[in-house]
């Protein structure tokens, strides 16, 4: 089964006796809760394997943003390397995998696909501007800052 990202809300945690009640609004988001609870209460005795963090905002964009600085050190190494930006755009994701960056296994092929940047939050926008970093001093290049 697919993993799902959703953000919901804390109505109550008890520390006494260790529940915790979660929310949300959207139906859609409530069709793949329960397909997944479903799931767990049919073949796993009710367990469920949750991932829990804080809901990042989306990443920056617009001037002097994550998204420009991801941007223009793709850019650059493109024209340093003599590389087409979106072999350089696909390298730095798969790279940046191994520091969490999104991704999902295409079923067809069994091959990693990472997320669109479109869809990532700032965090995971760090992990790409640290790996094009290590991917530029590896290549001695020396980035100018956009």
């Amino acid at each position: 089964m697919d993993k799902y990202k959703c953000i919901m809300r804390v109505e109550n945690f008890s520390t006494k006796d260790g529940t915790l009640l979660l929310s949300v609004s959207d139906c859609g988001v409530r069709t793949a809760v329960k397909s997944v609870v479903s799931l767990c209460e049919a073949r796993h005795g009710g367990y469920v394997q949750l991932e829990m963090c804080p809901p990042y905002r989306k990443r920056t964009t617009g001037k002097d943003s994550q998204n420009s600085h991801i941007w223009a050190h793709i850019q650059q190494i493109s024209e340093e390397t003599g590389n087409e930006v979106s072999d350089v755009e696909d390298y730095v994701k798969l790279r940046a995998v191994k520091r969490g960056y999104p991704y999902h296994i295409n079923k067809l092929t069994g091959e990693i696909k990472p997320e669109s940047m479109t869809k990532i939050n700032t965090v995971e926008a760090s992990y790409l501007i640290d790996e094009l970093h290590m991917i530029a001093a590896e290549m001695e290049i020396e980035l100018y800052e956009g």
